[in-house]
């Protein structure tokens, strides 16, 4: 089963565009949404280059606020600190179809729920973007992405998984996405806090023993609370994970370096701060200090660069 309608993909970045841009080469009506930029709706040439070919789209461009009354899949590749934000926007304009979230992290759906839209889909992203320029990327998938059903029928799923599919982004149906989901962030926690900590790129892990080794403490702190939850997460599966993508690496800076280099807010809210949040509440609690030290001082580094974290401290 298909779907139909427009899709449009809210957050026009280095995840976005290729995603758009994949999608209107190859013939499927999308709009590329900006979320942040107030920026004049427009079409746009994007240039994707995966490393094996080169593709340019003309994609149409607008911004979330120029969007009246609207019906099609809403694909969310923006920074998750942005979703409630994102959330309220679509409910006031009667948005209506599903919402597919393209992002890592644990609960980033919650601001979507708790706006009532009624078929909500997780993505599990395993695949690298960066910018060249404004409309120009590097991309590289890495796996196919598993998307699965947070709120909605495994008909919704399937149509969604049908319409976003390309050979050069692939994605597929996933029915345990929670255990993704915590697999991802498990990961996602390891590479965004030592990596921009350290400021080195995600190949640290093969090239350092050290490196390795604290990312083992980090996981086994995470599967702590995913063994709590009942996800069946195994130690050699994540790390096995861990090391191939950092044997994979080819010297790119992670996003949440480049985040902070830019003044930009980070997703360490959703990764080790949520992870640490969620084992503090659960009964007994269970203790992260690896996880959360790392989430702070990535926190920390943040504000710092965006000038907001250099208040002295009291007394």
């Amino acid at each position: 089963m298909g779907l139909e309608g427009t899709i449009y993909i809210l957050g026009s970045g280095a995840i976005g565009f290729p995603l758009a841009a994949y999608l209107a080469k190859a013939g499927r009506p999308v709009v590329a949404v900006r979320t942040s930029k107030p920026m004049p709706k427009s079409t746009v040439s994007v240039v994707v280059d995966d490393g094996a070919e080169r593709v340019s789209a003309e994609v149409e461009t607008v911004p979330l606020s120029g969007l009246g009354d609207l019906e099609g899949t809403m694909v969310v590749t923006a920074k998750a600190y942005a979703n409630p934000t994102i959330a309220r926007e679509l409910a006031g304009k009667a948005a209506k179809g599903p919402v597919v979230i393209l992002q890592n992290g644990v609960g980033v759906e919650k601001p979507f729920l708790k706006a009532g839209f009624p078929t909500v889909l997780r993505c599990v992203l395993y695949a690298a973007g960066q910018a060249v320029s404004e409309h120009e990327f590097r991309f590289r998938p890495i796996a196919s992405s598993p998307i699965g059903v947070v709120s909605g029928s495994q008909p919704d799923l399937q149509a969604c998984v049908e319409a976003l599919n390309t050979a050069q982004f692939p994605f597929h149906a996933e029915a345990n996405i929670q255990r993704e989901v915590w697999k991802k962030a498990i990961i996602n926690s390891v590479f965004n806090s030592v990596c921009p900590l350290l400021e080195v790129d995600n190949g640290i892990f093969v090239r350092s023993e050290a490196a390795a080794g604290l990312a083992l403490e980090v996981v086994r702190e995470c599967l702590a609370v995913a063994d709590r939850l009942g996800l069946g997460l195994g130690e050699a599966e994540v790390m096995e994970q861990i090391l191939r993508i950092s044997r994979g690496s080819d010297g790119q800076l992670i996003s949440t370096l480049q985040d902070i280099r830019g003044g930009r807010p980070t997703e360490i809210e959703s990764l080790n701060l949520e992870i640490a949040r969620i084992a503090a509440s659960l009964q007994p609690p269970v203790p992260l200090p690896r996880v959360e030290l790392l989430g702070r001082m990535v926190l920390l580094k943040s504000l710092q660069s965006a000038g907001k974290g250099t208040r002295p401290a009291p007394g």
